[in-house]
């Protein structure tokens, strides 16, 4: 599964969503903090378009919803969705080549982003980097629970019914 961090030469990113088939996700850069959260979107996507339970036409924009923990896309774009096509966070439910990515999306770069399991904010990366920080607790922990295990959590009773 990638995950890169990409610009593009793309006016927009609808420009860049509709050259992509509804198979890549366009995600804002400070949306993304961990693997797992991605994975399980994702696989709640794939698994409620198994079950027909989607309320989406696309595995990308089903995983989009359960990403941004809404049932409204638009609502969903606004709080997870790439805003602009200079810096955004490509992710994909497939392995595709990098070099046919920047070919067909126009990317001017494409990094893989390396996540941890569990994520950290900016702002701790960068107290851990100046060396204040104890190397060791690289985990933001909110209670007793990490925040990715509560972001995936939110996500998988978002779409519970009463």
């Amino acid at each position: 599964m990638p995950i890169l961090r990409c610009s593009s030469s793309a006016k927009s990113i609808a420009e860049l969503a509709a050259k992509s088939n509804g198979e890549l996700l366009f995600l804002a850069p400070d949306a993304v903090k961990t693997k797992k959260e991605l994975e399980t979107a994702l696989y709640l996507a794939k698994e409620a378009f198994a079950n027909g339970t989607n309320i989406s036409d696309g595995v990308a924009k089903e995983a989009l919803l359960f990403f941004a923990c809404e049932t409204n896309f638009s609502a969903a774009l606004e709080k997870a969705g790439a805003k602009d096509a200079k810096d955004f966070v490509l992710v994909s439910g497939k392995d595709i080549p990098i070099a046919k990515l920047k070919k067909e999306l126009r990317l001017t770069s494409a990094k893989p982003m390396k996540l941890s399991e569990f994520g950290m904010k900016k702002s701790e990366k960068d107290f851990f980097r100046s060396g204040m920080g104890n190397a060791n607790s690289t985990k933001k922990k909110i209670g007793g629970y990490f925040e990715g295990e509560l972001a995936i959590e939110k996500m998988a009773l978002a779409r519970g019914k009463n």
